[in-house]
């Protein structure tokens, strides 16, 4: 991987000849260049060196400043040279932000054998396929021209893929099924689809780490991505990875009411690692609330005005803040183990009697609990892309909805959904989860409590269509219904 990209762009102050010797002995090379003719060279380089003088300090400044962030994009390292402390500091203030990048250096007169060294340790990746064909499938979104070139390194030996977007939660994520079109193998041209996910940097990075500490460890292989390649941009990384071919989302198998041995795989199975973690240890004293607010799970400050608004019109009178103080009194005990944070009906795919994750970039330390929460709470009140998003309200949906999650349907699962109903399947889903969170429960309530929170977590955010802003409300005045009960109270 080295050897291919072993060219180093130098601009500025030519090097001298033991600079020259110090990277020929690395087996890099340097390329003088124009500050003009960086991004036309920066397919086959591995960094940039800027060797800053005073007759060319604005000139090469202004270069970096232009096209730092696009050769961070294509892989490579950005180092500038300064003769000395003050010209280190003009340069820190003229490029402000761009002196943070991971991959970019800002030296003091270093000595040659330093900087080289540096540059060669480096790892570009592989040469981008800058004429890759990239298609986005079903009409989406297509990709922003400052995240193809991330795809066009992480395939650099396909001619053309075909990106299927997978939906999911409401983070800036993109997830995608890559198909490609491979012409750089002697074995075959259409390989096994790959997973990829685009986000920020930092939170890539950070699930990037998830995989190796949490999900290699405890996961089974192959109820799990398995990472083939960690991308860095700028701002935005890609994460690629195995995918599951002919697989469905377990959101579409819970919708044809078909999703309770996927379920019971994924609790049991694919998490099974995880929740086992929970009995090494004393259960932990506190409020369960508090513990899935500490861990960023929720934060009952970011609720959305207009729920609070539509259950006071519907006599619940209780605010974001009431219902906080309420949770945060609870003398509870629950079992920690790592959870998955973030668990939906999207980020499972399921094939045969397998539940593989396809999203761990949530993954934390937390109450047993909050995941089977999560997942019901995901399932009951997510909108079907087959329902009317301009219908705030569904009377037939409330109805199910309001027997289910009723006080009573907590201190024993909720009992068989009535025969040939249109919401059988949510009946379904929300019985055989909830049998489950009961049973592992430590204390009365605990189940109840995870349940309320995530009804709350999904009342931060608002901007989805009529019928989504319809749903949550519900659940808003369904969790403070829910308190109450736990309180010895009614709202």
């Amino acid at each position: 991987m080295f050897d291919e990209r072993r060219n180093v762009l130098w601009i500025g102050e030519a090097p001298g000849a033991l600079m020259m010797r110090e990277f020929a002995n690395r087996r890099c090379i340097i390329e003088r260049c124009d500050p003009t003719s960086l991004l036309p060279n920066a397919g086959f380089a591995r960094a940039v060196v800027v060797n800053v003088n005073g007759r060319q300090e604005d000139e090469l400044l202004q270069a970096i400043g232009r096209d730092a962030l696009q050769l961070v994009d294509h892989g490579l390292r950005v180092d500038v040279i300064a003769p000395d402390d003050a010209a280190t500091g003009r340069i820190q203030d003229r490029l402000g932000t761009l002196a943070g990048l991971p991959s970019v250096g800002l030296h003091t007169a270093p000595q040659a054998p330093a900087i080289a060294e540096v540059i060669a340790r480096y790892d570009a990746g592989k040469i981008p396929r800058l004429d890759l064909d990239i298609n986005t499938a079903d009409d989406r979104e297509p990709l922003r021209e400052a995240d193809k070139i991330l795809f066009k390194r992480a395939f650099p030996q396909c001619s053309r893929i075909t990106l299927v977007e997978l939906g999911g939660g409401r983070s800036a994520a993109r997830v995608f099924a890559v198909h490609m079109i491979v012409d750089r193998s002697n074995i075959g041209a259409w390989p096994q689809p790959a997973f990829a996910k685009l986000d920020r940097r930092d939170k890539i990075a950070q699930e990037h780490d998830n995989y190796r500490n949490f999900a290699e460890r405890f996961i089974p292989f192959g109820l799990r991505p398995n990472i083939d390649e960690l991308i860095h941009g700028s701002q935005r990384s890609l994460l690629v990875g195995s995918f599951v071919d002919r697989s469905e989302s377990l959101w579409t198998l819970a919708r044809r009411n078909v999703a309770g041995p996927a379920i019971t795989a994924l609790l049991d199975e694919t998490l099974g690692g995880w929740r086992d973690q929970g009995y090494a240890s004393d259960p932990v004293k506190g409020a369960v609330a508090v513990a899935l607010r500490n861990i960023g799970l929720w934060n009952p400050d970011r609720i959305d005005p207009c729920y609070v608004e539509r259950a006071t019109e519907a006599g619940v009178f209780e605010t974001p803040e009431m219902l906080w103080t309420a949770l945060a009194s609870l003398e509870q005990t629950y079992r920690q183990a790592p959870i998955h944070g973030d668990l939906h009906g999207d980020n499972v795919r399921v094939r045969g009697s397998s539940a593989i994750l396809i999203d761990l970039a949530s993954v934390t330390l937390g109450p047993l609990t909050a995941d089977l929460a999560a997942l019901e709470a995901w399932l009951a009140f997510e909108v079907p892309p087959d329902v009317d998003q301009h219908r705030y309200d569904d009377p037939d949906w409330a109805t199910v909805i309001e027997r289910i999650y009723a006080p009573a349907a907590f201190r024993h699962p909720p009992g068989p959904a009535r025969p040939a109903t249109r919401f059988a399947w949510i009946e379904a889903v929300v019985r055989q989860i909830r049998t489950m969170g009961i049973a592992i429960q430590t204390c009365p309530g605990e189940y109840q409590t995870a349940v309320a929170v995530q009804l709350l977590r999904r009342c931060q955010w608002a901007d989805g269509p009529d019928a989504d802003r319809g749903r949550r409300a519900r659940g808003y005045r369904i969790a403070a219904h829910l308190v109450a009960d736990l309180c010895g109270g009614t709202p």
